[in-house]
């Protein structure tokens, strides 16, 4: 049984994360630690946010640990597409170096540099160079995966932009001819040429990011079926992919459950909140700490099962489904 440690949200969470930090061993990371977080898309405003991140680099330090922030671009051309453009919505929300008080860097760097661990899984090579790694998420709902933890920071944040559509490839949709009126509403909205003037999908263009089945007035467009249960068990297959390769396997995972929306920081505006403020969990185990985190949150109020890229990342041999709340 795994020990989950858990700082309630009705405690002082800045003056107590030390304590959590502890508890859970952030003192046996090593050197250069990677401190992987999502900084939250332009006009995001429910990321972790930097009094926190600042809080946990102050703790590692005192161990003499060296750790630096980062985090990987992304598939869609937004704000984050490139690393000077992650770079400069990281700083805008607050991400800044000398706030931090460590170095932050885009962990794929300029070119989307990677290490090649298997033809669909290359990590990003920052992440890859590091001695340890401390994995702070944001738990959330999610339209496509169900829920966001650990396990989808790891499989979609610490990889390359080849693995990340490796990920998406069951969440490209589904085109019913039939149902087209043509309106082109779908091909204004893409910003990867994958639908032609005919209206059909080319599929090796498409990144899956639903953009097209979002204006789509008809339900030409729609997302597959089973979708949410293919990509929770894409996001555990290279979860585990990602931390059986690393040239280490000092972890540490830190959930956030506060500001728990029913979508992930790449969202750009704030729905409504799915639960109340519920506090900071903390563990070894990353199936563990993300199975603590769901039943926390309510598994009922997920869009469909947030739990199968648990159980696969437990089936697959990343941690354990039982586990002890050990209150800090």
């Amino acid at each position: 049984m795994s020990k989950v440690y858990f700082l309630d949200a009705k405690e002082a969470i800045i003056e107590k994360l030390e304590t959590l930090l502890e508890k859970v061993g952030v003192g046996n990371l090593k050197e250069v630690t990677a401190l992987k977080m999502h900084m939250g898309e332009h006009n995001n405003k429910t990321f972790v946010k930097p009094l926190y991140v600042q809080k946990i680099v102050e703790v590692v330090q005192k161990h003499g640990v060296d750790p630096f922030v980062t985090d990987t671009t992304v598939i869609y051309k937004a704000e984050r597409y490139t690393a000077m453009d992650y770079y400069r919505t990281a700083f805008a929300h607050g991400f800044l170096p000398s706030h931090l008080g460590c170095p932050v860097i885009i962990a794929d760097g300029l070119k989307d540099d990677g290490v090649e661990i298997n033809e669909k899984v290359e990590i990003a090579k920052s992440i890859y160079d590091s001695d340890a790694m401390l994995v702070v998420s944001h738990a959330t709902g999610h339209g496509a995966s169900s829920f966001g933890g650990a396990i989808k920071n790891i499989a979609m944040g610490c990889v390359t932009k080849k693995t990340k559509i490796y990920q998406h490839e069951v969440t490209q949709p589904v085109f019913d001819k039939d149902l087209c009126n043509q309106c082109d509403k779908c091909r204004e909205v893409c910003e990867h040429d994958a639908i032609s003037e005919n209206h059909e999908l080319i599929l090796e263009n498409c990144i899956g990011c639903g953009s097209c089945i979002a204006v789509c007035e008809t339900g030409a467009l729609k997302s597959p079926e089973d979708m949410s249960m293919n990509l929770q068990k894409r996001l555990a297959e290279v979860a585990h992919a990602v931390l059986t390769n690393l040239p280490y396997s000092n972890f540490v995972f830190v959930n956030f459950l506060i500001d728990i929306t029913p979508f992930c920081d790449c969202a750009e505006f704030a729905p409504e909140y799915m639960s109340p403020d519920i506090g900071v969990l903390a563990s070894k185990d990353i199936v563990a700490v993300d199975l603590a985190t769901i039943d926390m949150i309510g598994k009922h109020l997920f869009d469909g099962d947030p739990t199968v890229q648990v159980r696969e990342a437990h089936r697959l041999g990343l941690g354990e489904l039982e586990y002890e709340i050990c209150r800090v």
